[in-house]
């Protein structure tokens, strides 16, 4: 797990009786000394806070005080408020209804036991202050303002994720901004129910038990706990007994492969919507242009492609990737193959760069990957190497990857038996000198299956049925709508004596030929449901050509199947 964040809360996690001891301050200054941010989240305001703690600026970046409501820079000193000022009228009622209170840049604190009669002032004066408790204090902060909402401030402004992010608590409200952390820790003693929820609760004891971690686990980038954040998993689909078959957020090296076709650009497209969904970012490397309709999904954005947005240089693609809610898709099928691996080469080089400092992006998704690292090698095969980020290869065979790249997997996938046991032994051999094949109950792979296997610790595969994608799916558009298929693939209106000899070497042609040919040509071709069969087996398109089957076999006049038909393509394609 690539750790660029720890957030800490304060009293009670690192501080005893009000102060930082040299022991914990050393800790976290090797925390810092690895170039990770530290970040401080506390319910203190921060006069309070830097009178206790001084040395701010030698170990935080950042201060979330208040609760989640200020957030402060120590080194240069900046504060932003991060929620309205508290109200005169609640003061007013609090003071007549004798509550003892603290006044922050955002928050009211008091004690526990005046919790009743904090309420009816806040009823009273009809303002909009939620009540936290933090063990025997009590919070009024403004609405919606969480220790969460803080942090999620705080990381915008650094430009850091989440998703790389540990986070250390002990009370009440440390929920808010454990539960936003790739990995939740609680100390030995904090509330019963924050070691419920956290993934990982220390055996010592307040900053005992903290340092404890920092020294066993952070350090480390969390090696040993990793395999116990399954809830971070990326559910790919379902077993026959209902099991969901997933594959790990962390160090995931899968390989997708299969022969064109066979369904594997729809798993590809599962995958990332998956990773999208979980909050984490992607490049995809795009040779063929299947993947442009990941533009609806939000924080994705599309370049390159025949006539769209140019491809981004080096240069802004350091800047896009540091965003933390930013995923590329970089569409290469506007290009050769010859200036696809030198500009993908140069990807590679900048993801390298930009991970290293921020962790993003957190999945590298290759598609073609035969293209970028052929078995004859090239500049790119050097830059793909296994880390604590994912990493996703789709080819058509494994044998014609770089001999270096074939070791990386650890899991591999595929929707075609066959191409799955070659895939394994492919990995396998070159891992070890020797691939066997595993077993995978039932009979060939039906459509919409899949079969899956995880090569470590111990190598066991799964057969399942791939979850449906959310955005729909337009394969190799480019190939299919403007360039030239090869005879043997092509459509060809001869009409029912023959007397035609009309070629549609794409679907654009087609569109125009089968807009300009009379009715009795149109229904001979319908009769003889063509039209599904060319699209299901030389567009390999299977969707489409059962909406086309069904129009076929519907009975509509010819120029009414004419139009559904055709209404059908240009939507799927764009044409």
């Amino acid at each position: 797990m690539n750790i660029h964040v720890f957030a800490t809360d304060y009293d009670g996690t690192i501080a005893e009786h009000n102060r930082v001891d040299a022991a914990t301050a050393r800790a976290l200054q090797r925390v810092r000394a690895t170039g990770r941010k530290l970040l401080l989240v506390t319910g203190r305001m921060l006069p309070d806070l830097q009178s206790v703690c001084p040395d701010l600026a030698q170990l935080f970046d950042a201060v979330v005080a208040e609760n989640g409501a200020l957030l402060y820079f120590p080194e240069r000193r900046e504060m932003r408020r991060l929620g309205d000022p508290p109200e005169p009228a609640l003061i007013d009622a609090l003071e007549r209804r004798g509550v003892p209170f603290a006044v922050g840049s955002a928050i009211l604190a008091t004690d526990a036991p005046f919790a009743e009669a904090t309420l009816a002032a806040i009823q009273e004066t009809g303002v909009e202050r939620s009540l936290v408790f933090n063990k025997g204090a009590l919070m009024l902060l403004p609405g919606g303002v969480t220790k969460g909402t803080g942090l999620t401030a705080a990381l915008a402004a650094l430009e850091l994720s989440p998703r790389n992010m540990v986070g250390i608590g002990d009370a009440e409200n440390d929920h808010a901004f454990l539960a936003m952390c790739e990995c939740s820790v609680a100390v030995a003693d904090a509330v019963p129910a924050l070691r419920e929820r956290a993934d990982y609760v220390t055996r010592g004891m307040a900053s005992v038990g903290t340092v404890e971690f920092i020294e066993e686990h952070l350090l480390n980038d969390l090696v040993d706990l990793v395999p116990r954040l399954v809830r971070h998993h990326l559910r790919l689909g379902e077993a026959a007994d209902g099991a969901a078959v997933a594959v790990p957020a962390h160090g995931t090296r899968l390989l997708i492969v299969g022969p064109s076709g066979s369904g594997k650009s729809t798993l590809t497209g599962v995958l990332a919507e998956r990773v999208l969904e979980a909050g984490r970012t992607l490049l995809l490397l795009d040779p063929e242009g299947d993947y442009r309709t990941l533009a609806e999904v939000p924080g994705v954005v599309v370049f390159g492609g025949k006539g769209e947005q140019a491809l981004p240089t080096p240069e802004e693609m350091d800047q896009l990737l540091r965003h933390s809610h930013t995923s590329l898709v970089l569409d290469l099928s506007a290009m050769t193959l010859a200036e696809k691996v030198p500009y993908a080469t140069k990807v590679l080089a900048t993801v390298a760069t930009v991970r290293s400092a921020t962790g993003l992006p957190h999945w590298l998704i290759i598609d073609e990957a035969h293209h970028v690292l052929p078995a004859e090698g090239s500049p790119a095969v050097d830059l793909v190497r296994p880390g604590a980020e994912g990493l996703a290869l789709i080819t058509l065979d494994p044998g014609e990857l770089a001999a270096s790249v074939r070791p990386l997997p650890n899991v591999v996938a595929s929707t075609e038996l066959v191409a799955f046991q070659a895939g394994v032994r492919t990995v396998l051999t070159a891992r070890a000198g020797r691939g066997d094949a595993l077993d995978i109950p039932g009979p060939v792979l039906e459509r919409g299956e899949a079969a899956l296997a995880w090569l470590e610790p111990a190598a066991r595969a799964v057969r399942f049925r791939v979850t449906r994608r959310r955005v729909h799916h337009r394969r190799h558009v480019r190939k299919y709508t403007e360039g030239e298929l090869p005879p043997e693939r092509s459509f060809f209106f001869r009409g029912p004596a023959g007397a035609l000899n009309l070629r549609a070497v794409n679907l654009v042609r087609f569109a125009e030929l089968a807009e300009g040919v009379d009715e009795a040509t149109w229904a001979h071709h319908l009769a003889g449901r063509e039209y599904s069969a060319w699209v299901r087996e030389m567009i390999k398109d299977p969707e489409l050509a059962d909406e086309i089957a069904a129009i076929e076999t519907a009975g509509a006049p010819p120029g009414e199947s004419r139009r559904q038909v055709l209404e059908r393509v240009r939507d799927r394609y764009s044409v």
